[in-house]
């Protein structure tokens, strides 16, 4: 307990969640941004905004169930989901750097 009362587990899930939000905000906005301006890199963008939330809302799952499972699956989620659209994104990069001919 902290001095407010309130369980550490509860304000860690709190502040995961509230990350969690932002996260998926932001994404929300570079994809709609991606799909109108069909700019491919924003759409990557944010579809990575929103495996983040995906990942944080199952690590405070985790802490307020307390069960270890579902933070071990949100680390391991978020790990390769930002290595597969980071690949992606560079991929994207360097295409767009070549000249069309």
């Amino acid at each position: 307990m902290n001095p407010h009362g309130l369980p550490t587990s509860a304000i860690i899930a709190g502040v995961l969640i509230l990350v969690a939000a932002v996260s998926l905000t932001r994404g929300t906005r570079r994809l709609v941004r991606g799909l109108g301006d069909a700019d491919s890199l924003a759409v990557v963008r944010g579809l990575r905004g929103w495996v983040v939330a995906l990942a944080l809302g199952a690590g405070a799952l985790g802490v307020l169930s307390g069960q270890s499972g579902f933070v071990v699956l949100g680390g391991v989620f978020l790990g390769e989901e930002l290595y597969e659209t980071g690949v992606l994104a560079l991929i994207i990069r360097v295409s767009e750097r070549q000249p069309t001919g």
